[in-house]
């Protein structure tokens, strides 16, 4: 079975925006914090706005194979390796986020399994570049926005 291959993206980009939209107006709801720090809602906004630009470049690319008329083979469609890759990941990271293991460790698990599930090899520099965003996604949410992730013993001794 024959795909169009502008389908998926366009999918992937109306949910993007649907979401964008969603996440923007829940950003005017959420009251400012009391303490130092951006607050949650500019990081909503942040969030909303980004949300929208991977909407637009996804509508983008959908445009572009509508114009070229690619399809994707149907067994192209869906990879069960990467998908349980990805899967699993999702499921060691609440494990461990359930176990007090912390943000750090989790996302890292998840990126590396995520990582994995796409094609790169477990042993390459992906643990690495996993736990360099984990550490900056933390302390971005904690010291700059004054949010409050799960901190297990990693997140203390690198941060306190």
């Amino acid at each position: 079975m024959k795909v169009p291959a502008w389908r998926a993206p366009l999918v992937v980009g109306l949910v993007l925006l649907i979401l964008a939209v969603m996440t923007l107006t829940d950003s005017f709801k959420v009251s400012a914090g009391a303490g130092p720090g951006v607050g949650p809602a500019v990081a909503m906004k942040l969030i909303a706005a980004l949300l929208g630009l991977l909407g637009v470049a996804h509508l983008m690319q959908a445009w572009q194979h509508r114009e070229k008329q690619t399809t994707l083979a149907g067994e192209d469609v869906m990879n069960p390796g990467a998908l349980a890759w990805v899967l699993g990941g999702l499921i060691v990271q609440i494990v461990a986020l359930s176990l007090g293991a912390g943000f750090i460790l989790a996302a890292t698990i998840l990126f590396v399994s995520t990582a994995r599930g796409f094609g790169r090899p477990i042993k390459s520099l992906g643990p690495v570049y996993g736990f360099v965003l984990s550490v900056a996604v933390y302390a971005f949410f904690t010291k700059i926005l004054s949010l409050t992730l799960p901190a297990g013993p990693l997140e203390r001794l690198l941060l306190g």
